[in-house]
């Protein structure tokens, strides 16, 4: 078929130009989310078995000027077959009321050099806690809400880990005692 002269070349078919939103859509998802598949896959995870034992102090100024002092004890445990525990013993006052704040929960972990990604798998309010779920999530830790994920760095400093959270100030966590022999 001979084209007509009042024909365009791109009027007989689909536009060269023209590119469907889904397309669109499609080529901006693979652009953010194969780069980072490739880094997880590609990198090497570096798991290993660790404890960090920390204790932890902080004072937060609200935005309304209230205080939230936090006190207490953060254990937790990293096994190097990706999941781990983290437990929480300590108080919580906001203003004049003070909560008993005593959670645990488990979760899986990824480890990319000092990078760490943790999921919460289940979390547990334990007997003596009465501090409120936001209260908690909010100043104490996230992660203690069952699907939570994390994303922080943990570094090596001298026998202990560095680890800094989003929103929270660095913990230091101790290397835990040696083995007692008998």
């Amino acid at each position: 078929m001979i084209p007509s002269p009042h024909t365009h070349p791109t009027q007989t078919g689909h536009s060269s130009r023209h590119v469907s939103r889904r397309t669109l859509w499609l080529g901006v998802a693979a652009a953010v989310v194969i780069p980072w598949m490739a880094a997880w896959w590609l990198v090497p995870d570096k798991r290993v078995d660790w404890r960090c034992l920390s204790d932890i102090e902080f004072d937060t100024v609200t935005t309304d000027g209230k205080l939230v002092h936090v006190v207490g004890t953060m254990a937790s445990d990293y096994a190097r077959n990706g999941t781990g525990t983290a437990r929480f013993s300590g108080r919580v006052r906001e203003v004049d009321a003070l909560s008993v704040v005593h959670r645990m929960s488990e979760f899986e972990y990824v480890a990319l050099d000092s990078m760490m990604r943790v999921n919460t798998v289940r979390a547990s309010r334990l007997a003596t806690d009465n501090a409120p779920d936001d209260l908690v999530f909010r100043y104490v830790y996230e992660g203690f809400r069952p699907g939570h994920t994390d994303y922080f760095q943990a570094m090596r400093t001298g026998s202990g880990m560095s680890v800094g959270f989003n929103e929270q100030p660095r913990v230091f966590c101790a290397a835990p005692p040696p083995p007692v022999s008998r």
